[in-house]
């Protein structure tokens, strides 16, 4: 099973990394465009407009992130009627957001920049102009990084991908055509920013409001209800967020009167710095998000543990390998941001410092993105308060008051606070934990649900189904099942196995079935059959006469009478797709 975990995860790591690495770029492209071609006023002005771009990633963690958690559970039990609900719900509640920011934020412009670090002069000028424009296009910001977490979450992976490199071309070609061709300064970096997200939710819209999408948009399918369970687990990410808006205005506030303005512009270089680094913990933590959902929805906590060991080892091997990538390449990074030659050494000093705190960022991000996932919200709190306020805080006054670091005060506090927030989530859980949890993931160590199920893995061969025919009827017999329920069992596995296997797989590859077999406390039978084969419902083929199946002009590619006599020995069944899987369900 692990094999089938490594692939499933593998498929949405690649181009979630990508899509992360993109999204990363284009965040760092108006620093870059600004440094290279405007000087430090443009650079100091995107410093102070930071707290902007995380509250569109505030609303996104919580209407993108915790609309898809929820989405994936409900996709694992089967609800899609609710899934509509939730998706709308989550839609609507972005749009009518990034509609009032974008009004309250052109009338208190001027407030606004004040309260984020501003000071009269040109680069009072030149942030008004940058955070205006900014604030005129929320709506498209806000919605653009959530239709893409949907898209991940409908098995789109590659195709958020390609939008997301699109409208970063796209940003990064507007920004020097304003720049170089219509000298129009910071205000042409912060239009191509706009344009470029005005794109990603033109070209994601197109599969995410589709017919064949996992979920639909209903004009009348706002519900307040469904806010608070997408609020719920989107919380502790979105609160990352906010507490990252008060921290970097605390960290501005703490640089300009340790080091002016040269040092605000330093911390611009290190936190989109350390967003690029992020964007490869949210390559992993994005990959896991559809799989930990479903599995959870699904309880198959075997499952869990399989995708936690096999992305927790590439989240090690990445966090490892960019440690001693910044500490060699500090001098190349100052010189793609455009660093002038009296910022150079503070900014290299910082960097290296912020090389140190990879791994152990990379284990809380891995953590919090688990927990969220899995319905553990209370220690994703935790660690997020913990990781992003209480420590870092508190540190960096402390070593900016008392102690000669003067503006480095600020990275070093940064990276002990991580070590801080992993001693406090261990003596935490430590408590937290319920009796016959395990301590980390908090999965039963005893799941006695496993007593009354049977699961196998086969591969796409018709001996497996015979192979596994006298192991049925051992679980069958354990259990008492009625002799003619067995063969119903056996009836519906042989059909839907065969017509996989013909007609579903691509010799490219080993493929694998997945079947599991549980009896219920009330003497139904569950059978669910998951395959990795091409997409297809056999719930939304035609019901036809035993006459209209014998007839030749019938026949299709699919096995039509193997799937009328499942649905015909079925009290239920239903389909599903998600995360590259069939999965169909039959009580019986």
């Amino acid at each position: 099973m692990e094999k089938i975990i490594k692939r499933t995860f593998f498929k949405f790591f690649v181009p979630t990394l990508v899509s992360s690495i993109a999204l990363a770029v284009i965040s760092m492209t108006d620093l870059i465009v600004a440094g290279q071609l405007l000087g430090k006023e443009a650079f100091t002005a995107i410093s102070l407009a930071l707290p902007v771009t995380i509250f569109v990633q505030i609303i996104a963690a919580v209407f993108g992130g915790g609309a898809a958690i929820v989405l994936s559970n409900l996709l694992g039990q089967g609800d899609l009627k609710r899934c509509d609900r939730v998706f709308t719900t989550a839609i609507v509640s972005s749009v009518s957001i990034g509609l009032l920011a974008a009004v309250l934020g052109t009338v208190f412009l001027q407030p606004l920049v004040i309260f984020l670090g501003g000071k009269p002069g040109e680069m009072m000028e030149s942030a008004s102009q940058y955070i205006g424009i900014l604030m005129l296009g929320m709506p498209f910001m806000i919605l653009a990084p959530i239709l893409q977490t949907f898209l991940r979450n409908d098995s789109n992976p590659r195709y958020s991908m390609f939008c997301v490199l699109v409208s970063g071309l796209w940003n990064l070609m507007v920004n020097i055509v304003l720049v170089v061709v219509f000298k129009m300064g910071i205000a042409g970096i912060a239009l191509g920013t706009i344009t470029s997200q005005m794109l990603s939710c033109i070209l994601s819209g197109r599969k995410v409001f589709r017919k064949k999408s996992s979920f639909h948009f209903l004009p009348s399918g706002f519900r307040l209800r469904e806010v608070r369970a997408i609020v719920q687990p989107g919380l502790p990410a979105a609160l990352i967020f906010f507490l990252q808006v008060v921290l970097t205005i605390v960290i501005n506030h703490t640089l300009m009167s340790t080091g002016g303005a040269d040092a605000v512009a330093v911390y611009a270089v290190v936190k989109y710095l350390i967003t690029f680094l992020y964007a490869f913990y949210d390559g992993v933590t994005g990959a896991i998000q559809p799989m930990l959902g479903i599995y959870y929805g699904e309880r198959e906590n075997e499952n869990l543990r399989l995708t936690m060991r096999v992305s927790f080892r590439i989240m090690m091997v990445m966090s490892i390998s960019i440690t001693l990538l910044l500490m060699v390449c500090a001098p190349l990074i100052c010189a793609v941001f455009g660093v002038e030659q009296d910022m150079l050494g503070m900014t290299m000093t910082a960097i290296r410092i912020q090389a140190v705190f990879c791994v152990t960022a990379g284990i809380i991000a891995f953590l919090g993105a688990y927990y969220r996932c899995t319905g553990h919200e209370k220690v994703a709190v935790l660690i997020a308060v913990c990781n992003n306020l209480i420590f870092p805080v508190s540190l960096i006054l402390l070593l900016s008051n008392f102690t000669s670091l003067a503006s480095n005060s600020v990275y070093v506090g940064l990276v002990l606070s991580d070590y801080g927030t992993l001693l406090v989530w261990y003596l935490f859980l430590y408590k937290y934990r319920k009796q016959g949890q395990s301590h980390i993931l908090l999965l039963p160590t005893d799941d006695r649900t496993s007593e009354h199920t049977y699961q196998v893995l086969i591969q796409d061969k018709y001996e497996d189904i015979a192979g596994i025919s006298e192991q049925i009827d051992e679980f069958c017999q354990q259990h008492e099942v009625a002799l003619k329920k067995q063969y119903y069992i056996s009836l519906c596995i042989e059909e839907m196995v065969v017509n996989i296997i013909q007609l579903g797989f691509q010799k490219e590859q080993d493929n694998y079935i997945d079947i599991k077999l549980t009896v219920q406390k009330d003497g139904d039978i569950t059978l669910r059959i998951r395959d990795d084969a091409t997409e297809f419902d056999p719930t939304q083929t035609e019901d036809l006469t035993i006459e209209q199946l014998s007839d030749e002009a019938h026949k299709e590619g699919h096995n039509e009478l193997g799937i009328f006599l499942v649905k015909k020995v079925a009290k239920s069944y239903s389909y599903k797709r998600t995360v590259g899987f069939n999965n169909f369900l039959v009580v019986l």
